[in-house]
This record gives structure tokens, sequence and C-alpha cells, in this order.
């Protein structure tokens, strides 16, 4: 039917427009695509997971089996192997100022060393605690020379505190003191390496640790270049052999600079024009920078708000990282977008050198744990012993 004069042929109310047709086509389109790379994403995501190296963790039935042992073994000694030096130290004709460092700090030495600092009588309900580790070689705890505990409190911003692998604690295997770091060949069987080490910290802490995880230093590279970079600080030009990885200043720097920075055991630095060796570089300045690189890295990963970016990580360090096998995805991205836009505390164990009767040096915690923790977190001097 024409339309008379003075008539419009106007579209019925409800009817689809060409250009409205094609919109909606866009549209559904665009959704497909997105449902499509979003499930992708999903699924990389998963299968960088399941790569990730997964180890027993359960402190829980470790202490348990322990309380077991003692009950049993009223007049049976418990054998452990002999300790082991496990401090990775190089020897002193690759690391002169670590011989220096060793030769010249202070050392106070006894035939007794008090015992360590009671535990806590009551455990913190509201802190929830992660064992991190920091390995040069594969990301096995046996050999990590850089450990962390990362505390999350449910009411402040986090706090992580630097373990010294020769801190003086009880050892649960043998009830006797001694350096953290030979709870790491274990109790023959009754528990773990990894547990007694995490069992000996809980009681040296009073915190009841939940999850672990170690990060090989040698995926720092595609980790740091899978994030964009990461900034790196020096007051001068830093290098080796004339040449200049790390500039002056603050910079982001790729995924090589930033291995080199937390690798190398010794470093250049440009004075004056003049290229010479950074004063008091150590093992004690690396493990330092370790820390700091370890902390803007968890950074990074906590202002990702996309996908692609969180799936490209999770591929760049799955080779390069070692997690407790109760860990699952979900909690991990929980645990990471729970700390989104928190700054993380950094936190020191204060203690004094001190060399035992059959010559080990240790470091000895000059106060209890909850006394450390309550400066940064008032509420933790309720936990004191």
């Amino acid at each position: 039917m024409k339309a008379g004069p003075g008539h419009t042929n106007l579209p019925k109310p409800g009817a689809r427009t060409p250009v409205r047709r094609i919109v909606i086509r866009i549209a559904l389109v665009l959704g497909a695509v997105a449902l499509v790379w979003g499930g992708w994403m999903v699924v990389a995501g998963w299968q960088a997971w399941q790569s990730v190296e997964r180890v027993d963790f359960d402190p829980v039935t470790a202490r348990e089996e322990l309380e077991a042992h003692r009950a049993t073994s009223t007049t049976t000694t418990t054998t452990v192997p002999a300790q082991v030096d496990l401090e990775i130290v190089p020897p002193p004709s690759e690391e002169p100022d670590v011989a220096a460092y060793l030769a010249q700090r202070p050392t106070t030495t006894t035939t007794t060393i008090p015992d360590p600092p009671a535990p806590p009588a009551s455990r913190p309900s509201n802190l929830t605690a992660y064992l991190v580790g920091g390995s040069d070689g594969s990301p096995s705890f046996g050999n990590a020379d850089l450990i962390m505990l990362l505390i999350d409190p449910s009411d402040a911003a986090p706090i992580v505190v630097s373990i010294p692998r020769s801190l003086y604690v009880t050892n649960p295997c043998t009830g006797q003191p001694g350096r953290l770091a030979s709870t790491l060949h274990g109790c023959p069987g009754v528990a773990g390496g990894i547990d007694l080490f995490a069992i000996a910290l809980e009681d040296f802490t009073g915190l009841r640790i939940n999850h672990f995880g170690v990060i090989g230093y040698d995926g720092f590279q595609p980790m740091v270049d899978a994030a964009g970079g990461i900034e790196v600080c020096s007051d001068n030009p830093r290098g080796v052999g004339g040449q200049v990885i790390i500039p002056a200043g603050c910079n982001l720097v790729d995924g090589r600079a930033a291995a080199w920075w937390v690798t190398s055991r010794s470093q250049d630095e440009m004075v004056d024009g003049v290229w010479r060796a950074v004063d008091g570089d150590s093992d004690l300045s690396r493990n330092a920078r370790q820390r700091q690189m370890i902390l803007k890295m968890f950074g990074r990963l906590t202002s990702f708000s996309s996908a692609g970016s969180i799936t490209s990580v999770l591929s760049s360090v799955a080779d390069n990282i070692a997690l407790d096998g109760g860990l699952s995805l979900g909690e991990a991205a929980s645990i990471a977008w729970s700390m989104r836009g928190q700054s993380i505390r950094q936190l020191g164990i204060p203690v004094r050198s001190e060399t035992t009767a059959d010559g080990r040096y240790v470091l000895y915690p000059t106060e209890s744990f909850a006394a450390t923790l309550s400066k940064m977190y008032p509420a933790a001097s309720a936990y004191r012993p």
C-alpha cells in the first residue's frame, strides 16, 4: 500500500532497521570471540598450572607423627644424619668479600648458648602465613639460599620476614637446638625435610604455615619479560667487564638484566668514570637484591587485571617454580587478588652471632618472634610467651 500525501514510511515499532541488524550481528560476533578467547585463556592457564612441580606438604600430619613418635620412643634415641652446613657461600677464591665479612663480623663464642625463645602458648587465627624460598638452581627448597615468610593479617597489610638459614631454633625431631637449615634433613621415618623445617619455624614464630613455594632464579628472565619488565634502582651504573647492565637511577629493566641483578655473586660499578668492584658485595647483599626483586615481582603480579597477563606469566614460570600439592589454582588466584593494591612491609628478625661448642656459626634470636612482629603488627603482642 502506497503512502498518501502527508504520510512517511516509518518502521513499525520494534522492527529492526538495517543499521540495527548490523550492530546486533557485530555484537554477537564480538561476544563469541570474547567467549572463545576467555575459554582459551582458562585452558592455557590451567595447562601451565598443571606443569608446575608439586611437593607433598603436610606439617599438621607430620606434627602428629612426631608427637606419636616421641610417645613411643622414650627409651630409643632418634638417629638423624650428621648436620651439614647448608649455607650457600662460595669459596673465598670466588668471593673474597664473603671471606672478609665472615672474618670481621662480631661473633660471641660460648660453650653454652641459651635455649631459643619459647613459642607463644596460643596461635593467632587471623594471620595466614606462606613460606617462600628462592633458589639459584632448580626450584628445590633444599637449595634455597633465600627464605621468607609472608604473613597476611586479615586486618592489616601483608608483612614479609626474612628467615636466616642459620637461625638458632629447636629441632622438632631431636628436641635439641641448632641451625634451622639442619631440619631440612628431615626426621627419618617420621617427617620429611620441608615439613620438619615448617614445624620448626611454626614453633619459633607461633604461626601456622599454610602453604609454601620455591622460585628458581633461572626463571626470572622469562618471568620479568612476561610481566613487561621490572624496576631496579642503583646509585651507580653496574655491570661486569666494563659493560653497563644496570644504569644509574631507577630504571625499568628486561629479564636478562633482572636475572643478572639477582644471581651475580660479584658486581662492578662505575664511579667517576672508573670501574671498580662494589664495596661490601657478598651473599648477604645478593640476598637483599633477591628479596627486593621478589617483592617487586609480587607487586607486579598482583597488579594484573587481565586473564592474558596472568596466563603469560604462569606459562613463563611453570618450569621454575615448585608449590605444595594442596595449593589450587583458585586459591593462588584468590591470594594474589586479595593483596592487590596493598603495600607489603618488610621485617627482620633481630639476632646476634654465636658460635657453638663444636664450632658452628648460628644466629641467635634476641627476642621472641611475637615481640618482633608486634612492632609492625601490635595485635601480635597478645601472643607473647
